[in-house]
């Protein structure tokens, strides 16, 4: 009875039934992992501080290694300041992630249920993810407000980094809050069909 329900919906809108035939046709695609090609041109200023920071850690890594491993007397702030980069690579990065929409989502459950159910999840799941950057954020500001310390082997506060990883979370709300307000402004096709183009980068 559910078929022949549907099966009529489907002859009174057509839209409704090329989306279905074509996400049928794209699910044994779902499957299948492919590396795509490095794409340059989708940088924007914004990701610049995440690169140069993993480069800058990358440096000090090596560095920690060859003084390490080739002198036998290795650097001793090396270690701790390799930590606190890869902290900032992780918060850095995140910046490019939430601004091209391609955090980790399970987007095969909004390819099973139907276009309107789709856009609900998604506009969900954006709006709690917009509350936790918004409420990081918060509480970052009060944390870096609150520290005092230095880093043990170098002279420099604490609170830099916190503020850092501040910034970085405001900005990842602020891109979060502009793909919120692009899922609202969607029809349900647009978002399926975006969920199959594995989302936009812009």
């Amino acid at each position: 009875m559910n078929r022949q329900t549907e099966a009529a919906a489907e002859t009174n809108d057509p839209a409704a039934a090329h989306t279905r035939k074509r996400r049928a046709s794209r699910a044994p695609d779902l499957l299948q992992f492919e590396d795509p090609e490095t794409d340059l041109s989708s940088l924007r200023w914004v990701d610049g501080p995440g690169i140069l920071v993993f480069w800058v850690l990358a440096v000090v890594v090596f560095l920690q290694f060859f003084t390490r491993y080739v002198l036998n007397d290795s650097l001793a702030w090396t270690e701790e300041v390799a930590r606190y980069l890869l902290i900032l690579v992780c918060f850095l990065g995140s910046i490019t992630a939430t601004r091209r929409g391609s955090h980790i989502t399970l987007e095969f459950l909004m390819r099973m249920v139907p276009p309107a159910a789709a856009k609900g999840l998604t506009v969900l799941s954006q709006t709690i993810t917009l509350g936790f950057f918004g409420a990081m954020t918060w509480i970052g500001i009060e944390l870096t407000q609150k520290t005092r310390q230095k880093m043990i082997s170098l002279p420099i506060p604490k609170a830099w980094i916190y503020t850092i990883c501040v910034i970085a979370l405001g900005i990842m709300a602020f891109y979060s809050a502009i793909w919120l307000w692009r899922r609202l402004r969607q029809t349900p096709e647009e978002v399926v069909r975006s969920l199959d183009a594995h989302l936009p980068i812009d």
